[in-house]
């Protein structure tokens, strides 16, 4: 699989980008981003806990897809699995 796994960029992107308040999402929408990865986070990733902590507090769920046995997910999503 890739050498790098950007998790933490991947997430702010969602955040500011597809959850922008701007954006005036559909009420009574359940907000979901569902994180799809090939391994441990290697980009940024000590900042990865405060990124989903912003994304949590603005009530969207975060549901994690592993694709290879290399994943750590449980601490970051609302739900994972790992295929």
């Amino acid at each position: 699989m890739g050498e790098n796994t950007n998790t933490t960029g991947g997430l702010k992107v969602a955040r500011l980008e597809v959850f922008d308040p701007r954006y005036q999402q559909r009420p009574n929408v359940d907000r979901i981003i569902i994180l799809i990865t090939d391994g441990v986070p290697t980009y940024d990733n000590d900042t990865l806990l405060d990124e989903v902590a912003r994304i949590k507090r603005m009530g969207i769920r975060i549901v994690g897809l592993g694709v290879t046995n290399k994943v750590i997910l449980h601490v970051h999503v609302s739900s994972a699995v790992v295929v």
